[in-house]
């Protein structure tokens, strides 16, 4: 199998690529630094690195030939703006471009929870003439994951306070396993053509049950202290001190919790009857 796979600093594109090297498939990465991307990975055969940049097309290079999947990671939210939107557009758009020249035989756009399904990105996925799946994921639950980097700086604390949007928002946090299974059966399968799911684990939980259960896992003994305030820049300013994320990251976060992140469309579940993993069962998995 011929894998593409850009958007590689992005946790879960880094790991679907571990896996399709595990499985022997012939995997290609599309970087903007080579070099900073190969000082992080073992030499593989069957790995190999291309450099581009997908807003200046130019600069970009080819796409191997004969592509059986082709994964776009997309970084956009919806928070972030108009301009961010329509880099977002062309960047795909560049890719589709790519992706069509070397006979790409399905698309594989991947999005995070919160973001909608722009009519503008479905709109260029049906005209590219690729068959194509848009996936949306929820937060993922594995080693060195985002979230659960947050949960062991804010374990490590001599208090730990949370306000009132982590105490009560809700998602469905999904183990990295069961995510990247997911995207292996999507990926080569023509029943997942031209059509859109979202994928999370089984439990709705809110951030705080999720610490909670976190901490009793870890066995670290501590109070949840709850604050009244709301703000997005005290959010960022707490967790950011809190947890020893720099604030980027930080405000990104806080951003993501200001509402329930629950799974809309759960067809996947028809089309793959697959038992996930828990969210205290994923937490074990992630810290072994």
């Amino acid at each position: 199998m011929n894998v593409l796979l850009s958007g590689i600093n992005n946790y879960l594109g880094k790991e679907l690529a571990l896996y399709f090297l595990e499985r022997d498939y012939k995997v290609t990465c599309l970087v903007r630094s080579e070099t900073l991307f190969l000082a992080d990975e073992k030499i593989n055969n069957n790995l190999s690195v291309i450099r581009g940049d997908l807003i200046r097309e130019k600069y970009s290079q080819n796409f191997p030939e004969d592509l059986d999947v082709a994964f776009y990671f997309s970084y956009y939210v919806a928070e972030q703006g108009d301009i961010y939107q329509e880099l977002e557009l062309l960047s795909l758009q560049n890719y589709i471009k790519k992706a069509r020249r070397v006979n790409c035989a399905h698309l594989v756009y991947v999005m995070p929870l919160r973001s909608p399904v722009s009519n503008d990105v479905k709109d260029l996925l049906k005209d590219s003439y690729i068959p194509y799946t848009i996936v949306r994921t929820s937060n993922i639950v594995g080693k060195d994951s985002l979230l659960i980097q947050i949960f062991k700086k804010m374990a490590s604390n001599l208090a730990i306070i949370s306000n009132t949007k982590l105490a009560s928002s809700k998602c469905q946090p999904i183990a990295l396993s069961d995510a990247i299974t997911y995207l292996d059966f999507i990926a080569f399968n023509p029943a997942a053509f031209n059509q859109c799911f979202d994928i999370g684990g089984p439990e709705i939980l809110s951030y705080r049950e999720m610490l909670t259960q976190f901490l009793k896992i870890c066995k670290v003994e501590k109070n949840i202290i709850t604050l009244p305030f709301v703000h997005t820049f005290f959010s960022t300013f707490w967790l950011s001190r809190s947890s020893g994320l720099p604030k980027l990251i930080a405000r990104a976060f806080s951003e993501n919790i200001q509402g329930d992140l629950l799974c809309e469309d759960n067809r996947i579940h028809d089309l793959f009857p697959h038992k996930s993993l828990k969210f205290s069962e994923a937490v074990r998995e992630s810290i072994t």
